[in-house]
């Protein structure tokens, strides 16, 4: 059966999940060769114009599904009143190691929201990243259609080696905590490296404090192929969905503020007189609270960066993809 078959079938009959984890499968944040990469592009392309609309219209469904950002507080809350209840059996009225009990039990919630919120936000990604490589396999097929010749098939001209510099945040005692990545040409860099060392590159070769020179980065993005900018443009698009923390913020901050509450009043628990509040509770919940907060924070500031180097690289990757169309 041929990919494109396989994809259609996959579009139109399989659950949410399955879906995702083939999307995954096939088309791996990693990346893979660039030659197996166009093969599979080329086959989307060969899917018909009701095909492409309708998985463009469920990669959206499952966006939609899987965003839980304007209901996390209200998870939070009916998870907050649960541990409302069993604190009042547990603590309230005292029992036999109800404390410990209290305590697994709110960890247990804790960790099965944080769990689901990695899981479903790893398949929104996902469906993003996929709707967006469909939507541009849909417009250049149009693109194919309206153009009364056919064009010549773009010859991918030679760049040169390209060096970046990528810091490395452990092991901490190290002075030089770094490696130097190669790469042959750019398609090695859009296509193949990790999420990590491409936003690197765009940073090294076109960020406000770079010595490179802008130009000549700029001219090997137009020595790409048409295919190679689409998948690139894609692969921009996943970047920057993944590390836009805007729709978890909600809930990782409802989240944050019940385990810390519960987390004060378990340790306010080994108060065996009263079991309230105590001052060391308290300066425990308050460090606790401040060392969560600085480490989201590092990982939020990481992600923004990230997602404006992306955003950046795809505005000239779009500019790039815009003049080809029009000189065709």
């Amino acid at each position: 059966m041929e990919f494109s078959e396989i994809v259609k079938h996959q579009l139109t009959t399989t659950g949410l999940r399955k879906l995702t984890k083939f999307i995954r499968k096939e088309f791996p944040a990693k990346g893979q060769p660039h030659s197996q990469q166009m093969k599979k592009y080329e086959a989307l392309k060969k899917l018909s114009d009701n095909d492409l609309s309708s998985g463009i219209a469920r990669m959206v469904r499952i966006e939609s599904s899987f965003d839980h950002s304007k209901f996390a507080a209200i998870f939070v809350l009916i998870i907050g009143s649960l541990l409302g209840a069993v604190k009042f059996m547990l603590i309230d009225n005292p029992q036999p190691l109800g404390g410990e009990v209290y305590f697994t039990f709110t960890m247990f919630a804790a960790s099965l929201l944080l769990i689901a919120v990695v899981l479903d936000k790893r398949d929104m990604t996902t469906a993003s990243y996929f709707k967006e490589l469909l939507e541009q396999a849909k417009a250049d097929k149009g693109n194919e259609k309206e153009n009364e010749k056919d064009n010549p098939i773009s010859q991918v001209r030679p760049n040169n080696r390209i060096e970046v510099k990528i810091s490395k945040l452990l092991p901490l005692w190290k002075k030089k905590n770094f490696y130097i990545k190669e790469a042959q040409n750019l398609e090695e860099i859009l296509l193949n490296w990790p999420d990590k060392e491409l936003a690197k590159y765009v940073s090294d070769y076109f960020g406000y404090w770079s010595t490179k020179n802008k130009k000549v980065e700029l001219k090997r993005i137009r020595d790409l192929d048409l295919d190679t900018i689409i998948l690139s443009i894609a692969r921009m698009k996943d970047l920057e969905e993944y590390s836009d923390n805007s729709k978890i913020v909600p809930g990782f901050t409802s989240l944050l503020t019940f385990f810390v509450t519960h987390f004060v009043v378990y340790v306010a628990y080994q108060d065996k007189d009263n079991g309230d509040p105590t001052f060391m509770s308290v300066n425990v919940g308050i460090l606790f609270s401040a060392l969560a907060f600085a480490i989201a924070s590092w990982f939020m500031s990481d992600g923004r960066t990230q997602r404006a180097r992306a955003a950046h690289y795809r505005s000239l990757l779009e500019q790039v993809k815009s003049e080809m169309e029009k000189a065709s």
